[in-house]
């Protein structure tokens, strides 16, 4: 495949829209953060794209950007496709898969195997303890599960994990290749776009967007969705990338955490909070994100060569860098607002929302 040549094509005029005011507070004045930006991530997208940072909210989003009509184009190489395989290939993995179980056994009363009881006391002393909350998406430890539904679940790898630990899963994905594979979990899945889930109101108890509304012509409308179909009290769970992170500051127009044209908003912690409020959500709450700066980084420099950021033959970081991106990740256990990704809960409350 000749990426240049792709980059070189244009999208098809009539198939951009503009964007005349921020997606997240309307402000209509704004700042070119970065011009002439193209797909380095999957090589599929045709086009070259402008970024425009909001001075009130914080926010950033393309302008022009595909319609919701064509915007498919952009994910004609997409990763969500494909069956999981996180077997553990070597001796070293089997050890940490089994601690991680065992945490979890704990944590959740499951009985994932294989597992390791010394994992309950040793995953909590461990930096793998952010990966594997993270993993699980911080689902609540007290109380018996109920019905939760991960919209945007691609191959429904954590639908799989969630229904080990006792919850009765659902998934919304607009992809069909990736629906068919999802439903081989056994879990309730719909093929559906966001904010057009089709999903039942008030019947979850919990939902999760993870790297999902970055991808969102309105993430606004599609909230307020989310709190739709959340039962009074539910709560939701997103992660996205952090426009203040440590590796976009590194990095700049070939930070991984843009990839154009399929991030159409990217957040701050304001511009998240702002858009969470106005759909109605409250109790906010930032949970820690994964100690995950060496893979942002290892990603953005291979994207500064024009490599696959994905190629594990391509460039790796060089010691200078991966004690920068040590220090990143260890800055932000002091400082959440510049970790690499933004990862959140909020509730729906009691009362209906408007």
């Amino acid at each position: 495949m000749d990426h240049n040549n792709i980059q070189l094509q244009p999208w098809p005029k009539e198939a951009l829209e503009r964007v005349e005011s921020c997606p997240i507070c309307g402000e209509v004045d704004r700042t070119l953060l970065y011009n002439g930006l193209v797909d380095k991530v999957f090589f599929c997208a045709p086009g070259q794209w402008s970024l425009y940072s909001c001075p009130t909210c914080g926010c950033a989003y393309l302008d022009p950007r595909p319609t919701p009509a064509t915007i498919a184009k952009a994910y004609s190489a997409y990763y969500t496709h494909e069956e999981a395989d996180d077997v553990p290939r070597s001796r070293f993995g089997l050890i940490k898969r089994s601690l991680r179980n065992g945490y979890l056994n704990a944590r959740y009363q499951a009985r994932l195997r294989p597992t390791w009881g010394m994992g309950r006391w040793m995953t909590p002393l461990l930096p793998q303890k952010r990966w594997v909350d993270e993993g699980v998406r911080h689902l609540p430890t007290s109380g018996r599960p109920g019905v939760l539904v991960d919209i945007g679940c691609g191959n429904g790898q954590f639908l799989r994990t969630a229904m080990q630990l006792g919850w009765e899963a659902w998934g919304v994905d607009l992809d069909p290749k990736a629906v068919e594979t999802a439903k081989k979990t056994g879990a309730t899945v719909i093929q559906g776009g966001f904010p057009d889930t089709g999903l039942p109101s008030g019947r979850f108890d919990i939902v999760t967007l993870s790297h999902v509304i970055e991808h969102v012509h309105d993430p606004l409308a599609a909230l307020r969705e989310a709190s739709r179909v959340l039962k009074p009290g539910g709560r939701i769970w997103l992660a996205t990338p952090n426009l203040e992170s440590f590796g976009h500051a590194r990095f700049g127009s070939n930070w991984r955490g843009l990839e154009p044209p399929r991030h159409l908003v990217l957040f701050t912690g304001h511009s998240i909070e702002k858009v969470m409020i106005n759909a109605g959500f409250t109790n906010l709450e930032y949970k820690p994100c994964p100690m995950q700066a060496s893979g942002y980084y290892q990603n953005s420099l291979r994207i500064s060569r024009g490599e696959d950021p994905f190629n594990d033959g391509a460039s790796t970081l060089p010691l200078a860098l991966r004690l920068e991106a040590l220090i990143a990740d260890l800055r932000a256990v002091a400082n959440p607002s510049q970790s690499e990704a933004i990862v959140m809960t909020a509730i729906r409350p009691n009362a209906n929302i408007g």
